[in-house]
C-alpha cells in the first residue's frame, strides 16, 4: 500500500518583524501555532506541531513567528498578526479558530487566542511576561528579552475570553513556577502541572507516543479526555485550582 505523503509548510506571509507558513485543510477549522523563540545559533524559527496540529488534513495550519523574538512586544508585531490570520480566515472561509504553542508561542497562544475568536487554546511551558520587571526571578532568554525596548503587552489576564477553552502545561519545578503561579485562574483555564521536567515537556509527550492525543483533545475542546491524555504521560499530575 502506498503511503500518503506528509504535507510541508509553505510560506504565506513575510515582513522584516513576522514570518507565516501554512498548510491548507479539508475542514474550515484553522489552527494557529505559534513558534517558540528557537535555538540562539539559528536565524529562522522552526514550526511546531506540524503534524499533529493537521490532523491528517482535516484542519488547515497557520505557523506564526515573531522573527524579533520579542514576545509580540516589537512595534506592531501583534497588530501584523491578528491581520495575517484574519485574512487567511477569510479567504479559506474559516469557521473555528484554535491556538497553540510551546514557550514564547504558549505565551502567544494565550494572549492572541481571545482576539482571534478562538475555540480552544493549547498552551506549553508559557512564560506569564518577558518583562523583567513583572517577572524579576527570570533569568533565561535575556539575549533577546534584553533588546525590548518596551513591554507592551497588557498583563495575561486581561486578554482572555470566555468563549475559550484554555489547556495549559507547565513543568514542575522551581524554574517553571515564577510564571505558573501568576497564571489567572477560571472555569475554563485548565491549567496542569507535571512532574518535574522543567521546561521540556514536549520531549517527554513525543516520547511517550502521546502528543497526538493530547493535542487533539485540546482542539476538539475536550478536557476531561485531555486530562486523561496527560495522566498516561506524567505520573503526578495535578491541577492550578481557580481561586
Amino acid at each position: 500500500m502506498t503511503q500518503m505523503a506528509l504535507a510541508h509548510p509553505t510560506l504565506f506571509y513575510a515582513s522584516d518583524r513576522v514570518r507565516a507558513t501554512s498548510m491548507s485543510g479539508t475542514e474550515p477549522r484553522l489552527v494557529v501555532s505559534f513558534t517558540g523563540v528557537g535555538k540562539p545559533d539559528t536565524r529562522e524559527q522552526a514550526e511546531e506541531f506540524v503534524n499533529t496540529s493537521h490532523m491528517g488534513g482535516r484542519n488547515h495550519v497557520l505557523f506564526v513567528a515573531d522573527t524579533l523574538r520579542s514576545w509580540y512586544n516589537g512595534p506592531g508585531v501583534y497588530e501584523e498578526i491578528l491581520d495575517l490570520v484574519e485574512s487567511y480566515k477569510r479567504t479559506h472561509k474559516i469557521q473555528e479558530v484554535v491556538t497553540f504553542g510551546n514557550s514564547m508561542g504558549g505565551y502567544g497562544a494565550i494572549i492572541f487566542a481571545g482576539a482571534l475568536g478562538a475555540k480552544s487554546c493549547l498552551s506549553f511551558s508559557a512564560q506569564y511576561s518577558a518583562d523583567p520587571k513583572v517577572v524579576p526571578e527570570e533569568e533565561r532568554w535575556m539575549e533577546y528579552r534584553g533588546k525590548i525596548a518596551h513591554f507592551t503587552r497588557p498583563p495575561m489576564e486581561t486578554t482572555l475570553s470566555d468563549e475559550c477553552i484554555y489547556f495549559v502545561v507547565h513543568g514542575g519545578g522551581d524554574r517553571e513556577k515564577p510564571h505558573w503561579s501568576r497564571f489567572p485562574r477560571a472555569d475554563n483555564f485548565n491549567h496542569y502541572l507535571a512532574d518535574q521536567v522543567g521546561h521540556a515537556l514536549g520531549k517527554k509527550m513525543k516520547a511517550a507516543g502521546q502528543i497526538s492525543a493530547i493535542t487533539q483533545c485540546a482542539i476538539l475542546a475536550r478536557p476531561v479526555a485531555f486530562r486523561r491524555a496527560l495522566s498516561a504521560v506524567f505520573k503526578h499530575l495535578r491541577r492550578v485550582e481557580k481561586n
